[in-house]
Parts: C-alpha cells; structure tokens; sequence
C-alpha cells in the first residue's frame, strides 16, 4: 500500500511539473499507463518475495495479540532486532508480541520495522512506558536487542529502575554468533534472576557511594571474579580517579578489562596479574599507586574443594588477606574493605574458619585507629560463576536432573548487584564513621530460602514442570556443607545500623598478637603442606570451630605430626 501510494505521488507530481516546465508535460493518457506499469513493476516483485510473511501474518490475526502471548518492548533497532522480529513472524506460536521499540538513532520516531513502530529515543524511555500504560498495556517483559553501553544505561536507567522495582523480566538477545541449545526461546537470556528471591531488592543512597567513590584512587583485588568484577563495573561508573585491578587468572583479568574498555574507556586503570599470596609484588603495585581504597574480594570460596585443600584454603583466604591488609596499613591507604561470607559464622569447615581468621585480623586492625578496615559479610549471591544457578541453568538445559544435596538445605540469597552496592554504601558509611571501629557490617538478606524451592522455581521460569519434565534428584551433603547458614555468630552482639539494609554485629574479637602469632603458624603449617596442622591451628585460632570427618585430597607426609590437643597455643602448635 505505500509503494502504491509513492508512485501515484510521485506521477502526479510529473504531471503537475508539466504545467510548469514544458519539457515534463504530456498526455494524460501516458500519465495515467506510466502509473499502470509502476505500480505492479514495484509491487509485484516485493508481494513474491514477501509472500511467505503475509501468509503468517494472516494466520497470526493481524495486529491483535493472541491471548497466550506476552507483550514485549524491544531496546535497540539493529541486526539483531530485525531478525529477532522476522523470527516472530514465521512462528505463528510465538510467546512474544512486540508492542514497541526503543531506538536511540535521531530521527526514526514514528518509523517501523516488521510494523513495529519505533516509540522514542532511549531518553524518552520512562515517558514511553507511561504512554503505553496509558493505553492499557502491560508489558511482560523488556528485550534488549544488543548490549547497552555506559551511556544509554544511564539513559535507560528510569525504565530498567521501573523493572527492577516491579519485578518485570529483562531479556537479553544473544551476539548473533552465539550458539545455544534448541529451544522455543527464541535465543533469550533471562535477566531477571530477582524472581528467585521472596523479596524485593534493597535500595541504597547512590550519593553516598559517589563521594566513597569519585575522585579517589581504588584498588581491587579479585577483579575478575563474580563480586569483584562487579564491584570494578560499578566502581567505574562512578568516575574514580584511578582504578587498580589485581587478578590471579588470565582468562578473568582479559575479560573485564575487555569489558572496562568498551563501557568506560575514560576511566584510568591498570590490571595486573597477581596472587595475593605474593606479598613482594602486592607491595610492588601497592607503592607504585598507592591507592587510597583496598577492596579484598580474592578468595577460594567453594567449601568442599577448600575442605579438601586446606593449605591452599589457608594460603588464599587468610594469609592473602593479611598481605592485602598489612600493606594498605603500610602504604597509608584510608581503608581497606575485607569481603567475607556467612559461612564464616560458626564456623564449620575449613573455607568458614579462613574467612572468620580474616575477619578477626581485619577487625583487630581496625580497632587500632588510622586506616579502617572494614569488614563486610553476606551470603550467597544469585548467578555467580560455579555457584548453585548456573549449574541449575546448565542441568535444565541438558533436560535434568537438577540435584540438591538435601531437601532441608536452605541458603540465604542475593543478586550479586544488590550485594556489590550495600558493599560500597556500608564501605562508604564505615569511612564517614557512621559505623564503629572493630565492627562487621552484616548485609540484610532477607529469610533463608530452601534449595530445593530454587530448583522447583528455575524449572517454572523455564516454562516447565518440576518432577514431570525435570526431577530433582538429591546426592547428599558435600564434605564441609551445614543444613543452614547463619549470618551472626553465637558470641557475637549484634545492633541495628543507621544504614539501611545493613546490620552491624560486634564480635570479641582476638588479641592482634595472638592472631599474628597463630597467621604465623598457619602459613608455615600450610607452606610446607601439613594439612592436620593446619585444621589443628584453625581449630586454635577460631572459637567453636571443631573438624570433623576430615577429607583430604592428600594424605600427611609421613614425618607430619600427628594433630595436637587442641588445648596447645598456636605456637606451641607450630613448636610440635
């Protein structure tokens, strides 16, 4: 209908010239056959080619929703959008109907693709999604089409905001060469890892975070990894003067300095590959830019792997630490932040009581005055590499079973941004001395959610039935692992905080001394391979931490000591 339109335009308009300009004039009769010929040669060779399109389109109903369909608003109008709508129209059962697109290229507002209209700029986000309120239209979910640079997030941050709050899905098409399992998706990476949870995310004073952040020089160990990539995402949206990335895998450290490239060139960086068991070249980087804030997210976190190597355990989570630490102190930086976990509380197995020996160096340090350290615990975070969603996500696709180590098992969870920014908004308070000396700030999590109701909800948001498509199996608890996690400890006091979403727990502490004595015992325990040592030395250490039913990946070297009574002092310890 519109190459119709043109060309009986643009005859007329001949004819029209032709009263003014001799040299255009003619019969009306040749007017008249010209557009008999335009219009068929202009049409006809597009009704051919299209021919397959209008036939679905016709079985599709025209432009009215099926009542199973979910509405959806496309961001971005390239490649990838183009052929993500032709897809649409050759699937007569499509779960998808686009109502709109978003599109950030001047200029193309009221044009369509596929008669998709284009609703507005990137900038007009918020206005378009209460235009289409307006009219009655809830949308089911928002599609980005290509990846977002630093700019149009921003842009787009009143609806992504909108999303986040109402619990909206937020898909992301996949690059164009990606392969992926068979599947009625459509190529879809779900986003929205929030509907996992039975609460909604914590809100954080993003002015708070900017002053910790803005014109300082920040320092991130583990910057590679699933909380410190984060934090260096979000650390450099935020305009710091200098960002230092330590990591201690290649493959890591390339590629969130691929991903810093490409979303935030301007900022200055430098990363390094470093093991922050290397104290000599930590000491190197820290003098060479002496930064002001220290962020430790460098650990070995997964507890049967640490459970059974030990003296790596050891090396990583304690002695790392302290190195990270000791040289902040050194080198005069205003603080230093020391990631720990939950499973430090109560400690249980050999990855918790690492954790909790940091904690206490961290928090003796602290109460000494001069740089802060502080201390910041949480639990478990929703998508992080090697963790529970992941391999949930990879055994639905393989067609299950999902497998649980036992029904009672509960985890507390969050999104791994909800974390990152309490992190930064309690680091920021924890500097402005809204929090104590020697106290550890304790993220609010919500309620502990069952394992086994993670697994029953992926399998739903995969559109299928738990125990009818996909079982769940359950293998048993790994060396290590407790039925249920805590986030305060028994000897532990706890108050409220004046910072929303964070809790402040004062623990006893241990003399520093004593501490530095028994890290002592540790590494020379560790470095020489003396795993039963070293446990015995943890068990000394961290108060009601006691091993049992010990797996080792090796056993002791035959002139190791046999374990001491816990009774012996950490250097009475090492004297054995």
């Amino acid at each position: 209908m519109r190459l119709v339109s043109a060309a009986t335009v643009v005859i007329v308009a001949v004819a029209l010239g032709g009263l003014v300009l001799p040299q255009l004039s003619g019969e009306f009769a040749a007017h008249f056959v010209a557009l008999l010929v335009l219009m068929p040669m202009l049409v006809a060779p597009r009704l051919f080619y299209r021919r397959h399109d209008l036939a679905i389109g016709r079985a599709r109903g025209g432009r009215q929703a099926p009542p199973h369909a979910e509405l959806v608003l496309l961001v971005g109008r390239g490649t990838a959008c183009e052929l993500f709508l032709r897809s649409l129209r050759n699937d007569p059962e499509s779960p998808y109907w686009p109502v709109g697109i978003l599109d950030d290229t001047p200029g193309t507002r009221g044009s369509c693709i596929h008669d998709i209209p284009i609703l507005g700029g990137y900038q007009d986000s918020d206005a378009v999604r209460k235009e289409l309120a307006a009219r009655g239209t809830t949308l089911g979910r928002i599609i980005l089409t290509e990846p977002l640079t630093h700019s149009a997030t921003e842009e787009l941050s009143p609806l992504l905001g909108w999303a986040r709050m109402t619990g909206l899905a937020v898909s992301q098409l996949p690059p164009l060469s990606a392969l992926r399992p068979v599947g009625g998706d459509h190529g879809l990476t779900d986003l929205n890892v929030t509907e996992l949870l039975e609460r909604q995310e914590a809100q954080v004073d993003y002015d708070a975070i900017r002053r910790l952040v803005e014109g300082h020089r920040i320092l991130i160990t583990g910057a590679g990894g699933s909380i410190g990539s984060e934090l260096t995402r979000q650390i450099a949206s935020l305009r710091p003067a200098e960002l230092v990335l330590v990591e201690n895998c290649e493959l890591n450290s390339y590629q969130i300095e691929m991903d810093l490239e490409r979303h935030y060139p301007q900022v200055p960086r430098r990363s390094y590959i470093c093991c922050i068991r290397d104290d000599d070249r930590l000491r190197e980087i820290f003098y060479r830019h002496r930064p002001e804030l220290v962020f430790n997210a460098a650990a070995l976190k997964h507890v049967p792997i640490v459970e059974q190597n030990p003296c790596e355990g050891v090396l990583t989570n304690v002695i790392g630490a302290r190195n990270v630490a000791d040289i902040a102190l050194e080198t005069g930086a205003l603080a230093m932040i020391q990631i720990s976990t939950d499973k430090a509380v109560n400690a249980y197995n050999v990855m918790g009581a690492t954790k909790r020996v940091a904690e206490f160096y961290c928090q003796a340090l602290d109460r000494r005055g001069g740089t802060r350290f502080m201390t910041v615990r949480f639990g478990n975070v929703l998508g992080s590499s090697g963790s529970l969603i992941p391999l949930f996500k990879r055994q639905i696709d393989e067609g299950g079973p999902l497998t649980v180590t036992d029904p009672r098992m509960t985890r507390f969870f969050m999104t791994i941004r909800e974390a990152v920014e309490l992190t930064l908004l309690a680091s920021a308070s924890g500097l402005e001395k809204a929090v104590a000396q020697g106290q550890i700030m304790v993220l609010d999590m919500g309620k502990p959610i069952p394992i086994v109701d993670i697994a029953q909800r992926m399998i739903r948001l995969a559109g299928l039935t738990p125990g009818v498509d996909i079982k769940i199996k359950t293998i048993g608890i790994r060396p290590g692992e407790k039925l249920f996690e805590e986030l305060f400890d028994k000897a532990e006091a706890r108050a409220p905080s004046v910072i929303q979403g964070v809790h402040v727990a004062t623990p006893d502490g241990r003399p520093l001394p004593f501490l530095r004595d028994g890290i002592a015992a540790l590494e020379r325990a560790a470095r020489r391979g003396q795993s039963h040592l070293v446990v015995a030395t943890l068990a000394e250490i961290v108060p009601g931490y006691a091993p049992v039913g010990l797996h080792l990946a090796t056993a002791p070297s035959p002139d190791e000591p046999k374990r001491p009574d816990p009774l012996l002092t950490a250097a009475k310890l090492e004297t054995a």
